[in-house]
């Protein structure tokens, strides 16, 4: 994919989007979270751990806790995140969406599991690996998706309100509501499948144009960031007007 990139995208300027260009970045990013996966032994948790264990689906608070999980991560971006997202009347490709929302939410979840096997297997306490793992995920995703993600992947789908909004009420919450579970229970793979929950949603709700796709598309809005690297700012401009690409 990185050869593809080359011969077809290396100089496409920053300011234009095109689908096929966010696909491939995309996939190299997948490619990369995925081999962070399997060397650092959570690929292998994930396959030999069982999905849940016979005490734990008969412990009230487990179930009580595992749902709580679902429900909330169904309301912020099922619900939430799609009625504060910017589409630009880009069309629907369902199938697509869904199949690159798990992709991203599997290599995602993965990612951010990772950093959790990893604290865990310096023996540090149930707390610390929870406000370990807290600090490295969060730290990972506001720079992965603020300096990356939303200004070469994502098409324009956010305003500068809409951002925080998801941030603090979304993203921040989802993420310390999953990893508290993660920590009292050990459940690798329902943490990922909370994260591909969300992220299926985050796909179809900001239309995500399929590689084939072909018109004129909202490149995301930026700003200089930490040493004058772009970040994405969020949209300010007329919504009913798309952009020349």
């Amino acid at each position: 994919m990185i050869t593809v990139y080359i011969r077809k995208y290396r100089n496409l300027p920053v300011d234009v989007w095109k689908p096929g260009a966010a696909w491939t970045r995309a996939l190299i990013y997948f490619s990369f979270c995925n081999i962070i996966i399997v060397t650092s032994g959570t690929l292998e948790q994930l396959i030999t751990q069982p999905l849940f264990t016979a005490v734990q689906i008969s412990n009230i608070s487990w179930v009580a806790y595992c749902i709580f999980c679902f429900i909330y991560v169904f309301f912020a971006y099922w619900i939430l995140w799609s009625r504060m997202t910017l589409t630009f009347d880009r069309k629907y490709y369902l199938v697509i969406e869904v199949l690159f929302g798990v992709i991203w939410g599997f290599c995602t979840g993965g990612l951010l599991l990772s950093f959790y096997h990893l604290w865990s297997l310096t023996g540090a306490p149930g707390w610390g690996r929870y406000l370990l793992s807290f600090v490295s995920m969060g730290l990972w995703q506001y720079f992965i998706h603020d300096y990356f993600w939303d200004v070469y992947i994502s098409p324009e789908h956010d305003t500068p309100k809409s951002i925080l909004i998801k941030t603090f009420v979304c993203h921040i919450p989802n993420m310390i509501i999953s990893l508290g579970f993660l920590t009292i229970w050990g459940n690798y793979f329902i943490f990922i499948s909370i994260y591909i929950v969300a992220l299926v949603a985050s796909t179809i709700f900001q239309k995500f144009p399929a590689p084939w796709a072909k018109g004129q598309f909202h490149r995301p809005m930026t700003k200089p960031g930490i040493g004058g690297f772009l970040r994405g700012a969020g949209y300010l401009g007329d919504i009913d007007k798309p952009e020349k690409n």
